[in-house]
C-alpha cells in the first residue's frame, strides 16, 4: 500500500493519550496489517515496563533498551505504535523513518491532560506534562511525514483521516 523509501509500515507518534494504540490496532485490522507497539515489545524484553525501567535503572539505561527493540523490528505491512518518548532516541527514529510512513497523531494538550490519569502516568525525572508536551511537540513535527489533527475525533474517525492521508501520499 504505502510505498515510502521501499517501506509500508505505518508508524504512528504522539504523547500519550493521542490515541496511537487504540487506533493502531483499529487501523491494523482495517488494513490486515500486524500491529506492533514498542512498549509491549520493551516488556516483553524485560519484564518492566518503560516507567519501571526509567524509575530503577534510569532514563539512558531505557533509551538504550528502546533502541535495541525497535532496531528489531524489521517487517513489513505493520502499524507501529510507538512510546511517546521515542522522539528523544535519534537512532531509533531514523530505523522508524526507514521502515514507513511516520504519522505525527497531534493533540491538543488539554486534550492530553485530560486523557491522562493516575493508571497512566508519564516516565519522566522532572518538569510537569506541560513542560514535557512542550518539549517532545517540536519533535514529533521534525520527524513525521505527516500529522494529523486527533482533537475531537474518535479512533475511527482518525482511522479514516489516516486512510485519506495514505491514498494521497
Amino acid at each position: 500500500m504505502i510505498q515510502k523509501n521501499g517501506a509500508d509500515n505505518i508508524v504512528l507518534i504522539g504523547m500519550p493519550g493521542c490515541g496511537k494504540t487504540t487506533t493502531g490496532k483499529l487501523l491494523a485490522k482495517m488494513l490486515d496489517y500486524k500491529f506492533i507497539d514498542t512498549d509491549h515489545l520493551i516488556v516483553e524484553k524485560t519484564g518492566k515496563s518503560p516507567r519501571q525501567i526509567v524509575e530503577e535503572h534510569g532514563r539512558d539505561f531505557f533509551l538504550n533498551i528502546q533502541d535495541e527493540v525497535v532496531l528489531s523490528i524489521k517487517q513489513s505491512n505493520c502499524i507501529i505504535a510507538t512510546g511517546g518518548g521515542i522522539v528523544h532516541s535519534d537512532t531509533a527514529m531514523s530505523h522508524l523513518k526507514s521502515l514507513g510512513f511516520i504519522i505525527f497523531l497531534d493533540a491538543k494538550y488539554d486534550i492530553i491532560e485530560e486523557r491522562m490519569d493516575s493508571s497512566r502516568k508519564l516516565v519522566r525525572t522532572n518538569g510537569s506534562l506541560l513542560e514535557l508536551y512542550n518539549e517532545r511537540r517540536p519533535l514529533y513535527c521534525k520527524y513525521a511525514d505527516a500529522s494529523i489533527d486527533c482533537n475531537s475525533v474518535d479512533s475511527q474517525q482518525l482511522c479514516k483521516r489516516i486512510l485519506k492521508l495514505i491514498d494521497n501520499a
